[in-house]
């Protein structure tokens, strides 16, 4: 092992109390990954730490991913803040251990202060933010005093409310703390977010799709890439139930404003949430028979599938849809996730059991989406 390895090794066994001294160590960590949304089997483990009988070099991908999971952007990022002198590396993971412990003794107002702390520290915030978000929405009664804390700082407000999108819980506490903490003093664009976030949480519980007061969006009035593609899905969404024969020219005219709002991406962050959220809305519509002989958008999918992209919120929508239109043969199919849609519940929620089987008959009756999805971080 280099020395980088090593120190990312220690730097798990701080992190997770799990010993990697053992084929058994790795695979307890395989398990603590998968809670958290990451894959990497025990024997790719094993092989990193050479407790394997055959090394191999690893995947840059696989060390970005161990890197993550203590917070930080990726494995170059860890390498370089672990080779300063050690006094100056030990506070990251004081931060870590005073963060979890908080949680632990439910201070959440504390834990929220550390959660800003390790952004301003150069943390990425989304390994965190899966914990705060099940402390502080997982509840009948959310801490108010908390949100409020995380609302009035620059910093909260941008990674705390933003990053929690991925955290929405059954019960709607997101939702609200987004209208009573994050909307005063907003912006334009962060005022139209909570706008198509909510109208989609009510279409989608809508049993035929229609929620007063919502009429076709126009995607030019949005500030950004991303709200555009909120937009699109919601002018489809919002097609369930009616007779979509008579909507054919609109489904059409929606897949061609996909792709152009795909051409206007930067990034491929970008360029997975349209195709993403474009798949999402045909498959709740069910209007995927519209979309066979529209060549440009069904490349731009396999194409974008065959990319080394980890966003398994939009993948799997993606080849759902190409799935249905029997066109993803030869594609590189995405492992399962525990994250397999964003529509009502997280991860971290799916770990309930009624909620999970609740779950499971929504997107494999609805998107038919496989149920292994949703129990694959079991396995």
């Amino acid at each position: 092992m280099t020395e980088e390895i090593i120190l990312l090794k220690e730097a798990l066994q701080k992190r997770t109390g799990i010993a990697l001294d053992s084929v058994l160590g790795c695979k307890r960590l395989d398990t603590w990954l998968k809670l958290r949304g990451v894959y990497i089997s025990y024997s790719t483990l094993s092989r990193l730490f050479s407790l394997a009988t055959i090394n191999t070099t690893p995947r840059e991908r696989t060390l970005d991913e161990l890197a993550s999971v203590l917070g930080y952007s990726n494995f170059k990022d860890f390498s370089q803040l672990c080779s300063v002198k050690e006094s100056e590396t030990i506070v990251p993971f004081d931060l870590q251990f005073s963060f979890e412990r908080a949680l632990a003794d439910r201070k959440l107002f504390r834990a929220s202060s550390l959660y800003m702390e390790m952004i301003e520290n150069s943390f990425t915030a989304n390994i965190f933010a899966k914990d705060l978000a099940y402390a502080l929405f997982n509840s009948s009664t959310p801490n108010k005093k908390s949100l409020s804390h995380l609302a009035n700082s620059e910093v909260g407000r941008e990674s705390f409310f933003l990053t929690f999108i991925d955290e929405d819980d059954l019960s709607g506490n997101y939702r609200k703390a987004l209208n009573d903490f994050f909307l005063p003093n907003s912006s334009l664009s962060d005022k139209q977010f909570v706008q198509l976030y909510s109208l989609r949480k009510d279409t989608l519980r809508s049993e035929r799709g229609k929620v007063k007061g919502v009429s076709a969006f126009e995607m030019e009035s949005f500030q950004n890439v991303h709200l555009k593609s909120r937009a699109l899905e919601m002018n489809l969404l919002k097609l369930k139930g009616s007779r979509l024969a008579r909507h054919e020219d609109s489904v059409r005219q929606l897949a061609d404003n996909a792709y152009q709002i795909f051409c206007e991406s930067k990034n491929r962050s970008e360029e997975l949430a349209v195709l993403g959220r474009f798949a999402r809305g045909v498959l709740y519509t069910g209007a995927s028979n519209y979309l066979i002989e529209n060549k440009n958008i069904i490349k731009t999918m396999q194409s974008l599938l065959n990319q080394p992209v980890e966003d398994f919120e939009f993948k799997i929508p993606i080849y759902a849809l190409l799935n249905q239109l029997k066109t993803s043969n030869e594609l590189l199919i995405p492992q399962a996730s525990s994250w397999p849609n964003a529509y009502y519940s997280s991860a971290v929620f799916l770990l309930n059991k009624e909620q999970r089987k609740h779950n499971e008959l929504f997107f494999q009756s609805t998107l038919g989406i496989h149920k292994s999805f949703l129990y694959a971080f079991e396995k």
